[in-house]
């Protein structure tokens, strides 16, 4: 059993929807696990962002229960992979306990070579279709991520 959190900023767009898409990827590929998310501006609460909901729901992912939760240094410690979106993400971890560096993925560097990605950008604000684009690029790079992760 893999256990995985998913972290950005607000945890209201990024995060629950790759943790989401994760879920359901991990699942179809009969990996054990459990993903959770988490983000860094420590907001307790709140839905994810309308464009997030239905940028999941385009892809048959649900995220409309989703509720956001801040960092909490014992769960990530329990964590065996810590999904970052951006390199901000992975400096708050490390300030936070520089043992987690270990656990850190960051999700960007599983996209296509092509692309050069810096980090996932977020998408909070802007229109679905930037959600949609930003599920497009968490899709090619959680895809290749599974792979890895089912190899071991």
């Amino acid at each position: 059993m893999i256990r995985v959190v998913f972290i950005c900023s607000g945890n209201i767009c990024r995060s629950p929807l790759a943790a989401g898409m994760a879920t359901a990827m991990l699942k179809e590929d009969n990996v054990p696990a459990v993903v959770i998310s988490a983000g860094t501006l420590n907001i307790n609460g709140q839905p994810a962002a309308p464009n997030a909901v239905e940028a999941g729901r385009l892809i048959g992912i649900d995220i409309s229960t989703h509720r956001s939760q801040g960092i909490s240094l014992p769960l990530m410690r329990m964590a065996d992979a810590l999904v970052v979106m951006a390199p901000k993400h992975e400096h708050f971890l490390t300030k936070l306990d520089p043992n987690l560096d270990e656990k850190i993925v960051r999700m960007w560097e599983y996209g296509e070579h092509s692309e050069s990605l810096l980090e996932i950008e977020d998408p909070v604000g802007q229109d679905l279709e930037t959600f949609i684009e930003c599920q497009k690029r968490l899709t090619k790079c959680l895809t290749a991520w599974v792979q890895h992760v089912k190899q071991g």
